[in-house]
């Protein structure tokens, strides 16, 4: 009988030690597992590892939080402007040369003209100005009055430039069409200074279709070149002062950008004199 528990005893102790040897299984590890190169590395049993070629490692891998990048809008560059420059300073600051035409009976009509209407306290601008009013306010529209080119000068129509006479039969009568208007206005201009220039061909008319005109510009020291319309001003402003509108403008064409009015001016000859 004793030799009976003796015998379970020692099997019973066996029992206990094989359990407690499986406790170390490495299968009940948790994380994940990943196998590398590991070189020459030495294993345990004296052997190289990159005999191997990898040895299985337990290890945990965990996944780190990443913030993602909030794009941004790459900065708002406001594109330059160029700033607005008016007739004031543009005609103020204009380097003038005075030149006259050389007909005398227009340089003394003109000069007398300026000698009238402007004063010795005024600016460049604001003779260009008093000029251009002057006109608007004082000179009659006549329709067709080029047809008797020269009936109001004494020039000879033969020699003399048709410019020449546009601009004295309008100071001579105190009448014209676009073609004085602007004739005289021009010459006026050159004996202030400016660098100015006659065109004509044509525009818009009221109820369709086109008309002949004549209209001038000037060239600035900024490279640029700018419209004078007397002969416009004067008609948009007697129109609407007839239409009952109070102190109509009278400068829609005076010292306007050319670009401005390229839809409306359709330009045909560029006069030499």
């Amino acid at each position: 009988m004793r030799k009976h528990n003796i015998i379970f005893f020692l099997m019973l102790i066996g029992s206990v030690a094989l359990f407690l040897c499986g406790c170390g299984d490495s299968s009940m590890s948790s994380g994940y597992t990943y196998s590398y190169p590991t070189g020459s590395t030495q294993k345990n049993d004296g052997t190289d590892a990159s005999e191997q070629g990898t040895t299985t490692v337990d290890a945990v891998v965990q996944n780190p939080t990443v913030t993602p990048e909030v794009p941004t809008e790459p900065p708002v560059t406001e594109a330059p402007t160029q700033p607005y420059i008016g007739p004031w300073t543009l005609l103020s600051q204009e380097t003038l040369t005075p030149t006259q035409s050389g007909y005398p009976e227009l340089d003394t009509l003109v000069n007398d003209l300026i000698a009238k209407v402007v004063t010795d306290d005024m600016n460049n601008y604001q003779k260009v100005w008093a000029l251009y009013e002057w006109m608007i306010d004082n000179i009659t529209y006549s329709r067709g009055m080029d047809a008797n080119t020269g009936a109001y000068s004494s020039s000879d129509p033969n020699t003399t430039p048709k410019e020449v006479l546009w601009a004295t039969d309008l100071l001579n009568a105190g009448q014209g069409c676009c073609y004085n208007y602007s004739s005289a206005f021009m010459y006026i201009l050159r004996a202030l200074g400016y660098d100015a220039h006659l065109v004509s061909g044509s525009v818009p008319k009221y109820g369709g279709g086109e008309t002949p005109h004549c209209w001038l510009y000037v060239n600035l020291d900024n490279g640029q070149q700018y419209t004078f319309d007397p002969d416009l001003d004067m008609n948009f402003y007697t129109r609407e002062l007839g239409e009952g509108a109070e102190a109509p403008a009278k400068d829609r064409f005076f010292c306007a950008p050319i670009a401005t009015y390229e839809y409306f001016y359709t330009p045909e000859t560029y006069h030499t004199n």
